[in-house]
Order: structure tokens, then sequence, then C-alpha cells
């Protein structure tokens, strides 16, 4: 029976889809990607886009580019006269008689979506998915798919927001969402000022269970999931709502996952580094034209934190660890090993005074001396270590230890810490840099002098400059990606990209590369406190720099698994909006390749 399969269908075509907002070609991409391995075969190719509908005319030049077999509406769905569809449908019925038609709908999805926010919903655009009704009148397809945002199982009416004193619940006033428009050149802008709108709580479900009653009642059978694209060989983690409507049972069926977040039972997902260009170097986030906002500088120390530093709890233990063998090591044992970025330890040599006369306290050498009591209580305390700037802290080590090893870009410098230690009671070391306290009777300041390595290499604490030097390493660098919504701090590259959104022109992705290397940071009063903070961290990692550039287009195209050679036609924002806007390549093809086995073991039974 498999032999025959051609003879059943013509030229092995099984399903035929109509792709409804198809935009530049995410779903119908899906679909003629989609084949059967049968044993003793050649791949399969089993289903074929016959029609696409799409409002956007530099979306369907797109999709013609790539797709040019199939019959392009340029058109609303809402307003396109299905006359023409009909007919074509009816036609392509005739030549693939046993096909199985499939209408695809992926109805706009942001007034579902939360990426919203807190911003005003439109109603129109929620009410979408409810133009089904008449193309299945009209087409009456056998096979419903239908995608959109997980919010969508929420889909109730809209109230208006308000703003309540949160004590007293008293409104105070109603958010107003502003739309400016212009019809034509040369006449006045029109601003449209409404309420903003916002989902009920109270109404969860009521519109999406209607229409769900409303589609059965045409006589289909209904299931849907929410599925990850990361755990169908996608380079993105994307989870989407997936509805099916059959008129037979046997199709309601989803794709069995191929990989998993865990590597356990199937290979693990797969890393958006794959397919990122690591030769295209960004441009600072210093010394711009025009300084990043405080929430982006937010999102940029919130990923340094996570995949530099490997955590908040990582990074405060490395800040105020009271364990000195963490940080510093004494000069008398060998250094950590020194990579070649250059920069990574440092003999730091720093003087001051300890008093231990009373509650006497560390002076600087700059400062005139305590009084000198009967009995001498100052000390002159004079430290010096390595400090090895590689990151991860723990960079410190001691001079009378062995240094760590040479990198072909040394990052140990010597660190010589000179103070006063005064020896009065509980008295606190003091600045060479400063007056001495005063004289007692009976001194009690010693000029102490510290030496140490600094290792910034990874994980590495410090230790003596009488020890070997540690290994110099190869220079390295430390990416990841920064999200633009709400407060991510973005993902590691080993990881799925985070979910893509339409308006990439507005919130662009951006790649992170962290610069290692020999450290000269300078804060300045006018440094916003997020830049403070980000400077701080990069004293801490050994980071000379920072880097950041928005993804490119193939790049954004690759993680959403549209092939190399695919065309894009429009602006570098509206390809953007239709990469953002497209159904995952991989998630297309999973659900139709989970169907083509459906009707492949319906052929083996009747074999």
């Amino acid at each position: 029976m498999i032999d025959n399969i051609k003879e059943i269908y013509k030229d092995g075509i099984m399903f035929l889809y109509i792709d409804l907002f198809c935009g530049a070609g995410g779903t119908s991409t899906g679909v003629e990607l989609s084949t059967l391995d049968i044993v003793h075969r050649k791949p399969l190719k089993f289903a074929k886009v016959i029609a696409c509908v799409n409002h956007d005319k530099n979306a369907i030049a797109s999709h013609a580019a790539n797709h040019p077999n199939a019959r392009h509406y340029t058109e609303d769905i809402r307003t396109l006269d299905l006359t023409d569809l009909v007919a074509h449908v009816a036609l392509m019925r005739q030549v693939y008689k046993n096909a199985k038609i499939v209408l695809w709908i992926s109805a706009e999805c942001t007034s579902h979506s939360n990426a919203k926010g807190g911003t005003s919903r439109d109603p129109d655009s929620r009410s979408l998915p409810e133009e089904m009704y008449r193309y299945i009148k009209a087409i009456d397809p056998d096979i419903i798919q239908v995608e959109n945002v997980k919010e969508f199982l929420d889909w109730g009416p809209l109230i208006v927001k308000v703003v309540r004193d949160k004590k007293t619940k008293e409104e105070l006033y109603c958010p107003l969402d502003f739309k400016k428009e212009k019809k034509k050149r040369g006449q006045k802008q029109i601003i449209h000022i409404r309420p903003t709108w916002i989902p009920d709580p109270k109404y969860k479900k009521t519109y999406y269970n209607r229409w769900i009653h409303e589609i059965q009642d045409y006589g289909y059978h209904y299931d849907y999931k929410l599925l990850n694209a990361a755990d169908y060989s996608a380079h993105t983690r994307r989870i989407r709502y997936f509805g099916i409507f059959a008129k037979e049972q046997k199709y309601i069926t989803f794709p069995t996952p191929t990989h998993s977040k865990d590597g356990k039972k199937l290979p693990k997902w797969k890393s958006v580094k794959e397919v990122l260009y690591f030769t295209i170097e960004g441009e600072s986030i210093f010394g711009r034209k025009k300084d990043l906002s405080e929430p982006t500088l937010t999102r940029i120390y919130s990923g340094l934190i996570k995949f530099v530093a490997g955590g908040q709890k990582n990074f405060i233990q490395q800040r105020n660890s009271g364990n000195p063998n963490s940080k510093i090591v004494s000069i008398n044992s060998p250094a950590r090993t020194i990579t070649s970025t250059g920069g990574n330890q440092e003999l730091v040599s720093t003087k001051f005074l300890s008093v231990y006369n009373g509650n006497g306290q560390n002076q600087s050498l700059e400062q005139p001396s305590l009084a000198i009591c009967c009995k001498d209580r100052f000390a002159l305390i004079d430290p010096r270590f390595i400090m090895n700037n590689y990151s991860g802290g723990g960079q410190i080590s001691d001079i009378n230890h062995p240094s760590p090893t040479i990198n072909t870009v040394p990052k140990q410098n010597l660190v010589n810490v000179r103070m006063i230690d005064q020896q009065y009671g509980q008295s606190k070391p003091a600045s060479v840099d400063t007056p001495i306290g005063s004289l007692t009777k009976n001194p009690k300041f010693n000029l102490i002098e510290a030496r140490w390595i600094a290792n910034s290499n990874f994980n590495n604490v410090g230790h003596s400059i009488e020890e070997p030097a540690p290994t110099i390493c190869a220079g390295r660098r430390h990416h990841y990606l920064m999200n633009p919504q709400f407060s991510s701090p973005g993902s590691s590259i080993d990881d799925p990209c985070f979910t893509l959104i339409a308006r990439m022109d507005k919130k662009p992705p951006y790649f992170v590369t962290v610069v290692y290397g020999k450290v000269v940071i300078e804060i300045y009063n006018t440094d916003s406190p997020m830049t403070k903070k980000i400077k701080e961290f990069m004293a801490m990692y050994g980071i000379v720099d920072i880097l950041m550039r928005m993804l490119l287009i193939p790049e954004l195209m690759a993680i959403m698994g549209f092939p190399k050679k695919y065309k894009l036609i429009g602006t570098q924002t509206e390809q953007k909006k239709y990469i953002g806007n497209a159904v995952e390549v991989n998630m297309a093809k999973a659900m139709c390749t989970a169907i083509g086995w459906v009707e492949i073991e319906e052929l083996l039974k009747a074999a």
C-alpha cells in the first residue's frame, strides 16, 4: 500500500493548507518543509500551501518570493471577498481528490499577550478569531489549526483601566491612550484620545469558550495544548497555544517533543549561539552619543549578575565575603593562574598607620599623626599583594608566594598596600598618606606592608608573590542576550533565545559581549546610579568593556527557523516585524507532520 501513496494522493500531497494571517511565511515554510520518512523511501513531501491572506503588501510580497505557487490575497481577512478563494479551493479539491483541506489561522496576538503590559488593548484585534466563522462556512475545511499566545485562553471582555488609591480604593483617574494619525499630505494631524482598555479579570475565558462552542457547532471536535518551540528543535523558547478543530477525531493530535531542557531522555535544547555571528562586535555601552537609559542599563546589570557572576547571591558573596582566603592570599604562597587577556593581577601598595591606644583607629599617612602617648600605640602598615585581573572574583594573592601562571597577556599587577597599624585597643589602621596620630610615650604605631597577588581568572583566589605565577590562559570574552521586555535579565547563548516579539523596532534584542582584560575603571560624579553599579561590577570581575549590538536580521530569521536563503522584502523595521510576528517554522512543521503520520498509519492499517 505504501508503494501506491502517490496513486492515492496526487504527487503524494495529503493536505492542502490555507494560511490566514500568513505574514511573511513562517507557517507556510514549516508546512512545505514537512516530510514523512517512510522506510526504504525518500522523505515524502505531503503538504502544500495553496492560498494565503494578509493585509500587508510587503509581507505578501515576501511570502510570494518564497512560495510562488500559492494563491496570494493582499487583503484584510475581515473584508476579503471569498468568491475567488472558494473557487480556487474547489479547483484544488478536484486536482488533489483525496487531500484534506486545512485552514490555519494565526490571528494577531498582541492585544492578548502579556507583553502588552498595562497599555490599552484593541477590541477589534482581539475579535479576529471570530472571522473564522465565514471561512468555515465558505470553505468547509476538514481540519482547522489555530496558533496564538497562551493568554488567548483567557479571552474575554475589556474594561476601562482606572487607577485607585491603595488605601481608600478611591478612583483617582483613568489613563488615556493617545493615537496619532495623518490622513493625507497637507492635512492636519488628528489625535485620538481614548481610555485604556484592559482585560476584565471577572470574565476571563467567556469569549474563548463561546468561540469554541460556535466552531464545534459546525461539526468539529476540539482540543488544544501549550507547546514550547524549544522542545521541537527551535533556537527559541516560544510557548504558544495550539488548537485543533477536526471533523474526524483522529486528526486531533499533537507532535511528540524531540528535545528537552535537561537533555536526559531527549537531546538537549538547541542553543542560540549556533546561529549568532560572533565575529561582528557591538559598540561599547560607554561613551555613546546618547547615553543608554537606566532601564537598559538595569537589564545589562541583571545580565552581568546572572550570566557572569552566576547569580545575585554569588555576586554578593564575592563582594562582601568575610573570609580573607577567598580574596587575599599571603605573598608567601604561589600566585594564581594568569590568563592571556592581561591585567589579571596587580601589586597594590597602600600605607596607613594603625593606632593601638584606647579606641584608636587606622589613619592615612597623609594626615597628621594622632597624639603620641606615654606608651607608643602606632604601627605603620604597608601591605603589598598581587591583584589578578581575571573574572569571577577572589583575585588577590600574596607576593611571598609564587606568582600565578603567566598568560600570553599577563593578568598580574603588584598591589602594594601600606598602612599604619595603630595599636590602641580597638583601633583601626591609618593611611600613610595622612598625618600620623598622636605619639604616646610608648608609641603604638607600626608600618605594615602586605603583599599578595589578586587573581581574577574565573573563581581563583589571590595568593602570595613568593609562589609561582598562575597559568596564563588565552584571551576570553563572555556573551549573553539582553531581553528588552519587562525586567528580564536576558538569556544565556547556551540556551534557546527568549521569545521574539513583533515590535523589535521598539524593543530590539541585543547581543552583549563582556570583554576581559587589564582593568582601568573611572567612575565620574556624572555617572548614573546604574552606570556606577556596572563599573563596580567590572572592576570586581576584571572586565574592561561591555559591547552591545542589536541582533542582525539573518540571526533573527535563523532563531525563528527560517532557511538561510529565505527572502524578506521591506524596510529593516518591517522585516523585524515580520520575523517577530511569524509562527516559528519548526513548530508549524511539527504540527503538520503530526497529522501526516495519522494518515500514514491509516494506510498501514488498510494494507
